[in-house]
């Protein structure tokens, strides 16, 4: 596991049990993006962690969430704001997975399998 800055660890981590809802807001523009990630049943109840391709080794982390809409539900991860950039996304604590591109004034989509 990877420790943050804050002491804590991080990787695949098991969440909490979510709040009722999990509703989230975008802050995109002014050199800021989003991603949204569509992850697999292996990452539910689990944390999922970028990092700025080649950038200081920093990570961000969002949890993995069920949402659910008229049509069926899906898992979600959520990063409503981030400075525009290639991001790698963690498979686990030690292996980088896909690099997304978070565009500016936009949204970057990506399904983790």
């Amino acid at each position: 596991m990877a420790v943050s800055e804050h002491g804590h660890e991080h990787g695949h981590s098991t969440l909490a049990q979510a709040a009722a809802c999990a509703s989230v807001a975008l802050d995109i523009g002014g050199g800021r993006g989003a991603l949204v990630l569509y992850p697999d049943e292996r990452f539910r109840g689990c944390e999922i962690e970028i990092s700025l391709l080649g950038g200081s080794g920093r990570r961000v982390h969002t949890g993995v969430h069920e949402r659910s809409t008229e049509a069926h539900s899906l898992l979600t991860a959520i990063f409503g704001s981030l400075p525009a950039g290639d991001y790698v996304v963690w498979e686990d604590a030690v292996t980088a997975g896909p690099v997304v591109s978070v565009p500016n004034g936009g949204v970057a989509e990506l399904t983790l399998r």
